[in-house]
Protein backbone atom coordinates (compact mmCIF):
# COMPACT_ATOMS: atom_id res chain seq x y z
CA UNK A 1 0.00 0.00 0.00
CA UNK A 2 1.27 3.36 -0.89
CA UNK A 3 1.04 6.54 1.19
CA UNK A 4 -1.84 8.01 -0.79
CA UNK A 5 -3.99 4.91 -0.25
CA UNK A 6 -3.31 4.98 3.48
CA UNK A 7 -4.06 8.70 3.61
CA UNK A 8 -7.27 8.15 1.64
CA UNK A 9 -8.41 5.35 4.00
CA UNK A 10 -7.56 7.42 7.08
CA UNK A 11 -9.42 10.37 5.64
CA UNK A 12 -12.44 8.17 4.94
CA UNK A 13 -12.31 6.74 8.47
CA UNK A 14 -12.22 10.24 9.96
CA UNK A 15 -15.16 11.35 7.80
CA UNK A 16 -17.16 8.28 8.84
CA UNK A 17 -16.40 8.93 12.52
CA UNK A 18 -17.39 12.60 12.17
CA UNK A 19 -20.64 11.57 10.49
CA UNK A 20 -21.37 9.08 13.25
CA UNK A 21 -20.67 11.59 16.03
CA UNK A 22 -22.46 14.53 14.34
CA UNK A 23 -26.02 13.31 15.08
CA UNK A 24 -25.08 12.87 18.75
CA UNK A 25 -23.78 16.45 18.87
CA UNK A 26 -26.87 17.80 17.14
CA UNK A 27 -29.10 15.78 19.45
CA UNK A 28 -27.22 16.97 22.54
CA UNK A 29 -27.43 20.56 21.31
CA UNK A 30 -31.14 20.15 20.57
CA UNK A 31 -31.70 18.71 24.05
CA UNK A 32 -29.68 21.52 25.61
CA UNK A 33 -31.74 24.10 23.75
CA UNK A 34 -34.96 22.36 24.83
CA UNK A 35 -33.78 22.48 28.43
CA UNK A 36 -32.86 26.18 28.11
CA UNK A 37 -36.32 26.97 26.73
CA UNK A 38 -37.99 24.98 29.50
CA UNK A 39 -35.86 26.75 32.11
CA UNK A 40 -36.87 30.14 30.67
CA UNK A 41 -40.54 29.18 30.88
CA UNK A 42 -40.10 27.93 34.45
CA UNK A 43 -38.30 31.13 35.47
CA UNK A 44 -40.99 33.34 33.92
CA UNK A 45 -43.81 31.42 35.55
CA UNK A 46 -41.98 31.43 38.89
CA UNK A 47 -41.67 35.24 38.73
CA UNK A 48 -45.37 35.53 37.88
CA UNK A 49 -46.38 33.26 40.75
CA UNK A 50 -44.14 35.19 43.15
CA UNK A 51 -45.83 38.40 42.01
CA UNK A 52 -49.29 36.89 42.55
CA UNK A 53 -48.17 35.86 46.04
CA UNK A 54 -47.01 39.42 46.74
CA UNK A 55 -50.31 40.76 45.37
CA UNK A 56 -52.29 38.36 47.55
CA UNK A 57 -50.32 39.38 50.66
CA UNK A 58 -51.04 43.04 49.90
CA UNK A 59 -54.76 42.40 49.43
CA UNK A 60 -54.95 40.27 52.57
CA UNK A 61 -53.18 42.94 54.60
CA UNK A 62 -55.49 45.66 53.27
CA UNK A 63 -58.50 43.50 54.15
CA UNK A 64 -57.13 42.94 57.66
CA UNK A 65 -56.79 46.70 58.12
CA UNK A 66 -60.34 47.25 56.89
CA UNK A 67 -61.55 44.48 59.21
CA UNK A 68 -60.09 46.29 62.22
CA UNK A 69 -61.80 49.54 61.19
CA UNK A 70 -65.16 47.77 60.92
CA UNK A 71 -64.69 45.99 64.24
CA UNK A 72 -63.89 49.32 65.91
CA UNK A 73 -66.99 50.81 64.35
CA UNK A 74 -69.12 47.88 65.53
CA UNK A 75 -67.74 48.14 69.08
CA UNK A 76 -68.44 51.87 69.13
CA UNK A 77 -72.01 51.31 67.91
CA UNK A 78 -72.52 48.66 70.56
CA UNK A 79 -71.17 50.91 73.30
CA UNK A 80 -73.03 54.05 72.18
CA UNK A 81 -76.38 52.24 71.82
CA UNK A 82 -75.90 50.11 74.95
CA UNK A 83 -76.39 46.88 73.01
CA UNK A 84 -75.70 43.85 75.20
CA UNK A 85 -77.66 40.98 73.68
CA UNK A 86 -77.61 39.16 70.39
CA UNK A 87 -81.26 40.02 69.74
CA UNK A 88 -80.54 43.74 70.20
CA UNK A 89 -77.46 43.48 67.98
CA UNK A 90 -79.37 41.80 65.16
CA UNK A 91 -82.14 44.41 65.33
CA UNK A 92 -79.69 47.29 64.95
CA UNK A 93 -79.21 47.74 61.17
CA UNK A 94 -75.77 49.33 61.43
CA UNK A 95 -74.42 46.69 63.80
CA UNK A 96 -75.98 43.86 61.78
CA UNK A 97 -74.39 45.22 58.61
CA UNK A 98 -71.01 45.49 60.36
CA UNK A 99 -71.30 41.90 61.62
CA UNK A 100 -72.08 40.67 58.11
CA UNK A 101 -69.12 42.65 56.72
CA UNK A 102 -66.83 41.24 59.38
CA UNK A 103 -67.84 37.70 58.44
CA UNK A 104 -67.37 38.33 54.72
CA UNK A 105 -63.98 39.99 55.13
CA UNK A 106 -62.80 37.19 57.40
CA UNK A 107 -63.81 34.66 54.73
CA UNK A 108 -61.82 36.56 52.10
CA UNK A 109 -58.80 36.88 54.41
CA UNK A 110 -58.92 33.13 55.00
CA UNK A 111 -59.11 32.43 51.25
CA UNK A 112 -56.25 34.81 50.46
CA UNK A 113 -54.16 33.13 53.14
CA UNK A 114 -54.81 29.79 51.43
CA UNK A 115 -53.89 31.31 48.05
CA UNK A 116 -50.63 32.65 49.48
CA UNK A 117 -49.77 29.14 50.65
CA UNK A 118 -50.64 27.76 47.21
CA UNK A 119 -48.40 30.34 45.54
CA UNK A 120 -45.57 29.55 47.96
CA UNK A 121 -45.84 25.83 47.10
CA UNK A 122 -45.94 26.65 43.38
CA UNK A 123 -42.79 28.78 43.65
CA UNK A 124 -41.03 26.02 45.57
CA UNK A 125 -41.99 23.40 42.99
CA UNK A 126 -40.96 25.63 40.10
CA UNK A 127 -37.64 26.44 41.78
CA UNK A 128 -37.00 22.73 42.23
CA UNK A 129 -37.82 22.03 38.57
CA UNK A 130 -35.59 24.88 37.46
CA UNK A 131 -32.70 23.56 39.53
CA UNK A 132 -33.25 20.05 38.20
CA UNK A 133 -33.24 21.35 34.61
CA UNK A 134 -30.13 23.42 35.31
CA UNK A 135 -28.35 20.38 36.73
CA UNK A 136 -29.36 18.30 33.73
CA UNK A 137 -28.21 21.03 31.34
CA UNK A 138 -24.75 20.90 32.90
CA UNK A 139 -24.45 17.21 32.07
CA UNK A 140 -26.64 17.08 28.96
CA UNK A 141 -24.04 15.28 26.85
CA UNK A 142 -24.02 12.31 29.20
CA UNK A 143 -27.75 12.09 29.81
CA UNK A 144 -29.98 9.90 27.79
CA UNK A 145 -32.58 11.64 25.70
CA UNK A 146 -35.30 9.83 27.62
CA UNK A 147 -34.32 11.46 30.92
CA UNK A 148 -34.36 14.94 29.39
CA UNK A 149 -37.66 14.24 27.66
CA UNK A 150 -39.13 13.04 30.97
CA UNK A 151 -37.94 16.18 32.75
CA UNK A 152 -39.33 18.43 30.03
CA UNK A 153 -42.62 16.53 30.14
CA UNK A 154 -42.80 16.88 33.93
CA UNK A 155 -41.99 20.58 33.67
CA UNK A 156 -44.65 21.14 31.00
CA UNK A 157 -47.26 19.38 33.11
CA UNK A 158 -46.37 21.54 36.11
CA UNK A 159 -46.26 24.71 34.02
CA UNK A 160 -49.67 23.94 32.48
CA UNK A 161 -51.10 23.44 35.96
CA UNK A 162 -49.86 26.80 37.23
CA UNK A 163 -50.22 29.06 34.16
CA UNK A 164 -53.87 30.01 34.81
CA UNK A 165 -53.02 31.02 38.40
CA UNK A 166 -50.06 33.13 37.28
CA UNK A 167 -52.09 35.71 35.39
CA UNK A 168 -54.50 36.92 38.06
CA UNK A 169 -55.66 36.05 41.54
CA UNK A 170 -59.03 34.33 41.35
CA UNK A 171 -61.21 34.15 44.44
CA UNK A 172 -64.67 32.75 43.79
CA UNK A 173 -67.17 34.35 46.20
CA UNK A 174 -69.60 31.45 45.88
CA UNK A 175 -66.96 29.12 47.33
CA UNK A 176 -66.30 31.22 50.43
CA UNK A 177 -67.58 30.12 53.83
CA UNK A 178 -69.14 33.20 55.41
CA UNK A 179 -70.13 32.87 59.04
CA UNK A 180 -73.51 33.98 60.37
CA UNK A 181 -73.86 37.43 61.99
CA UNK A 182 -74.69 35.70 65.28
CA UNK A 183 -71.29 34.07 65.38
CA UNK A 184 -69.64 37.42 64.61
CA UNK A 185 -71.64 39.00 67.43
CA UNK A 186 -70.32 36.47 69.93
CA UNK A 187 -66.75 36.99 68.71
CA UNK A 188 -67.15 40.77 68.88
CA UNK A 189 -68.69 40.61 72.34
CA UNK A 190 -65.96 38.26 73.54
CA UNK A 191 -63.28 40.71 72.31
CA UNK A 192 -65.17 43.59 73.93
Amino acid sequence: MNASTITYRLLMAVIILVLLVLPLTVTANDKAELLRQTMAEIALLNRQMAQRKTDAVGIRDALAERLEVIKTEARRERREKGINTEVEALKNPRLLYDLMLIAEIQAYIHRYTQKIGDYRVACDRLSYLYQQADDDLKIVRTLSGMKIDALVSQAEKTLDGYRPEAQTIVIQPDKLTIEAPEKMWHALKKGQ
